[in-house]
């Protein structure tokens, strides 16, 4: 019954949603954006004294910035104009909301409001029973010692949760304040409304009177995690109805709802209510240097167009006086158009109103870049014959993807609708294939497609059987902690030919069509408190098991062991080499093939189908460990890199950006090739058809 329930609910959010548009591929977002905090605190005097339309305009020019998020309401609950819903900072004596507006319209900049929902100190402190409970009914502030003296140190990033789920009071609550700015800015852009990650489960009392209603077991964590997931969704249909009410053409986005990572919210396409996808990572701190590129994929494929979102800041947001080098950011925003994606970076307005114009130069060093190679980016789609499956197990995901993008072997999503474009699919080690999401797989490969499998991702969600034809029969998981590998010469390339290293073992697994290309070689016994050898892992038997580590049924290769994770974790060379050489059995047209590129370089091609041309991307610029941040500081030049291209269309021409270079290029059984001059930091090869 309760399921019957929860499916209702999410057809009737589905069919509200219908009429609502999101922005075409083609309508990319403004491309040098910057998202201007203003978190201030009631302790803080004179907010807002210094601003002055001139100096914030001045900022704007030098930063090169086309759109600016700009505060309505912040985390500590005040508002920033003039408010009979909510409650205007009182250490504000003006309209700062709308002046900020009209300097930006004055100079022909876009500036969406932003609008906190998740976190707001002063809602959460009024109306402490909005807040997001704990299933024993205590608030959901996770690092909160409410037992410190007031004068202690509080932890970072600390705030109460609150729930803005529809039919709750503080729905009704934000939805009246959201009118009134409609109301009050008919001229408004956009909304850009905040926090939505931080709880994936509620049990206040208006989430417990939801859940009874709609029959749900508390006790079913994943049935609780989708009530919420969809009285969040139509939460933000009805703010999306209200604001085109009111502004047709204003984009709304709610944030962190793009995020794969996040399970419950992403099954549920919670991103669908945006407008647009604004893709936050702070890579320096937090999500890392690889992440933008899976996100970006995913979003544009959905035919929606996607911004990179980062910050200046050496860390993270809030962070008075840190200052990311001008050359980071540069590197940042190329990538973020090397993966079709708009820019934009994070800031934080002084409490006093004034801009800081040290962060607007060197933003502005940045989008001096951008705007040579804007025209190249935003507008394209991805483009690949070869696809990872999402299991959403990040792990195992973000495991592929790192070795894909070191072995820059570019790829696209694979998903069941996009099956026909694709040669090969990688289904990474979550188990997470339905019935029929298996069935289309395996008629997919007799019709000649490719799978590259790894361990349980071959397996049933009970992890009972093998779903996909891998040429074995399943057996059960080891008994062991770790094993070893013993490659055979096939796929030996690069790989030393004794025994190495897997951190986790492999499944166990009985050959019956599949050809054996490597095998598990099993330690002596376990390591524990009552038998151990040495340091660390107990040594090899002298002989190979029964069980294959790598196995080829005709079209489908297996590799027991989840070395995406592994390689996510551990970072082993040689688990990448395996992945790479059993991938190379396989995967033998691939649209772009790079050479003498380090490993640390990134490859996108994009497709602009209205401009008629291919881009391929190269980027260049090795993050560094630093303490707790990865730092972008060397450009080398980078020389010798060859490509290799295979389209449909007929090239014209051929040029290099920004220099807007003629290249040459020869032909050779079909394909072009290209020798890329050296470069520096970024470039793009531009085909022309």
């Amino acid at each position: 019954m309760k399921i019957g329930l929860i499916q209702i609910l999410c057809l009737l959010v589905f069919h509200q949603v219908i009429g609502q548009s999101q922005r075409s591929i083609d309508n990319p977002m403004p491309t040098r954006q910057v998202h201007l905090d203003f978190h201030t605190s009631e302790h803080i005097p004179s907010v807002g004294n210094k601003f002055d339309k001139r100096q914030f305009q001045e900022a704007l020019k030098l930063g090169k910035v086309n759109l600016i998020n700009i505060f309505s309401k912040g985390h500590h609950g005040w508002s920033y104009y003039p408010t009979k819903v909510g409650k205007m900072h009182p250490n504000l004596s003006f309209d700062l909301l709308g002046a900020q507006l009209e300097a930006c319209h004055e100079i022909g900049v876009k500036a969406p409001f932003y609008f906190t929902i998740g976190w707001s100190e002063l809602d959460a402190r009024e109306h402490p029973e909005w807040t997001i409970r704990n299933r024993d009914g205590s608030i959901n502030a996770p690092g909160y010692d409410w037992d410190a003296p007031e004068n202690s140190e509080r932890p970072t990033y600390l705030w109460k949760r609150l729930d803005p789920s529809f039919g709750t009071p503080y729905h009704d609550q934000i939805m009246r304040q959201v009118e009134e700015i409609c109301q009050r800015y008919p001229k408004l852009d956009g909304f850009w409304f905040d926090i939505y990650h931080v709880a994936k489960r509620n049990y206040n009392q208006y989430a417990m009177a939801r859940m009874k209603k709609e029959g749900i077991d508390i006790r079913d964590t994943i049935a609780v995690e989708r009530s919420h997931a969809l009285a969040l969704k139509k939460h933000m249909n009805a703010l999306r109805d209200l604001v085109s009410k009111y502004r047709p053409e204003a984009t709304v986005y709610f944030n962190a709802v793009t995020r794969i990572e996040d399970v419950s919210w992403f099954k549920e396409r919670l991103f669908d209510m945006d407008t647009h996808q604004d893709l936050e990572d702070l890579p320096t701190t937090w999500g890392g240097y690889n992440k933008l590129p899976l996100d970006a994929k995913y979003h544009l494929q959905q035919g929606v167009p996607v911004t990179g979102m980062s910050g200046k800041f050496h860390k993270a947001w809030g962070e008075f006086g840190g200052f990311k080098h001008p050359d980071a950011i540069t590197y940042e925003a190329a990538s973020m158009i090397s993966f079709g994606a708009s820019c934009n970076f994070g800031d934080q307005l002084h409490p006093s109103g004034e801009m800081d114009l040290e962060t607007y130069r060197n933003i502005g060093k940045a989008y001096e870049y951008v705007e040579k190679v804007e025209d190249y980016g935003p507008g394209g789609l991805p483009l690949s014959k070869l696809g990872i499956w999402l299991t959403l197990n990040e792990a195992a995901d973000h495991g592929v993807v790192n070795m894909l993008l070191e072995l820059h072997e570019d790829f696209v999503v694979a998903e069941e609708k996009n099956l026909d474009d694709l040669d090969v699919i990688i289904v990474p080690s979550e188990p997470s294939l339905s019935e029929s999401q298996t069935q289309k797989l395996n008629d997919w490969v007799k019709k000649g497609g490719k799978l590259l499998v790894f361990g349980e991702g071959a397996l049933n969600e009970t992890k009972t059987q093998l779903m996909l034809n891998v040429g074995a029969e399943y057996l059960k998981p080891s008994d062991f902690q770790f094993d070893y590998t013993v490659v055979k010469k096939d796929i030996g390339r690069n790989i030393v030919s004794t025994p190495f290293l897997n951190y986790d073992a492999g499944l166990q697994t009985r050959p019956t069509t599949g050809e054996v290309l490597a095998s598990i070689r099993e330690p002596y016994f376990n390591r524990t408190y009552d038998k151990f050898n040495g340091h660390r892992e107990t040594p090899y038997t002298l002989e190979d098991s029964p069980y294959p580590a790598v196995l080829k049924n005709g079209n489908v290769v297996f590799i027991a062991h989840p070395l995406d994770r592994l390689y996510y974790v551990h970072g082993v060379r040689m688990h990448r080499e395996l992945f790479k050489n059993s991938l190379d059995l396989i995967y033998d047209s691939p649209l772009i093939k790079v050479k003498n590129l380090p490993s640390a370089g990134r490859v996108s091609l994009l497709k602009q189908k209205k401009e008629n041309r291919y881009i391929v991307h190269l980027l260049y610029a090795p993050a560094l460990r630093r303490g707790e941040v990865s730092v972008i500081e060397d450009f080398l030049p980078v020389p010798n890199v060859e490509l290799t291209v295979d389209v449909g269309e007929k090239i014209k021409e051929v040029i290099q950006i920004p220099e807007d270079k003629s290249l040459n290029f020869i032909k050779e059984d079909g394909k072009l090739k290209i020798t890329v001059p050296t470069f520096t930091m970024h470039t793009g090869i531009v085909l022309k058809y």
